[in-house]
């Protein structure tokens, strides 16, 4: 929602600046009071199409804009005669002259803009593929690395396994041991006797 007021805000400025302040000169009543019809057919109208034109130039088509200058001829019908056959006549012509402007916006200038969002989405699509490749590189980095930690730690391994006797390879005597006992306990017996 936030793009979208980005998008329309300056746009929208200017057609509702265009829309309250240009009847405004022309009231009926004023010193320009004759020449209101060339405000409201000429002025408006142009502004409508113009605006539409330019945002469909930058942005594409996008219907929902047209409804800007209707809405701004709302307010504008406030002090130009109310809601009469002629004004919501007018609405309605506003509302095609901005769905005119986006055809003609896009018509003069939507192959420029087509030609710069395809260069923009094949920069993005060889950005894309220059990521999948790094990380591609990346990862096989990181697997050979593994690979050679893994081998270190079972060298490592195979080192200390190799310099630690196992547990069957022990230096005791058990049978000098047990030779010992069997005398002291023979010369034991031999004493008490």
């Amino acid at each position: 929602m936030n793009g979208i007021i980005k998008k329309y805000l300056p746009y929208a400025i200017v057609i509702f600046a265009v829309f309250l302040l240009v009847p405004l000169i022309f009231l009926r009543t004023g010193p320009l009071g004759r020449f209101w019809p060339v405000a409201f057919y000429f002025i408006l109208l142009t502004t409508a199409v113009v605006t539409s034109a330019i945002y469909c130039a930058k942005h594409g088509i996008d219907f929902l804009f047209t409804l800007i200058a209707p809405i701004a001829f709302l307010f504008t019908m406030i002090y130009s005669g109310g809601f009469s056959a002629t004004n919501l006549i007018l609405l309605f012509v506003y509302l095609v002259a901005g769905i005119f402007g986006q055809f003609l916006g896009d018509l003069a200038f939507g192959d420029e803009r087509r030609k710069k969002e395809k260069q923009e989405q094949a920069e993005q699509e060889q950005l894309m593929l220059r990521a999948k490749r790094r990380d591609e590189r990346e990862k096989l980095r990181m697997e050979r690395e593994n690979k050679r930690r893994v081998a270190v730690k079972n060298q490592e391994r195979e080192a200390r396994s190799s310099h630690t006797p196992a547990v069957d390879e022990d230096d005791f005597d058990y049978d000098k041991y047990m030779a010992d006992i069997d005398r002291l306990l023979d010369d034991e017996s031999r004493q008490q006797k």
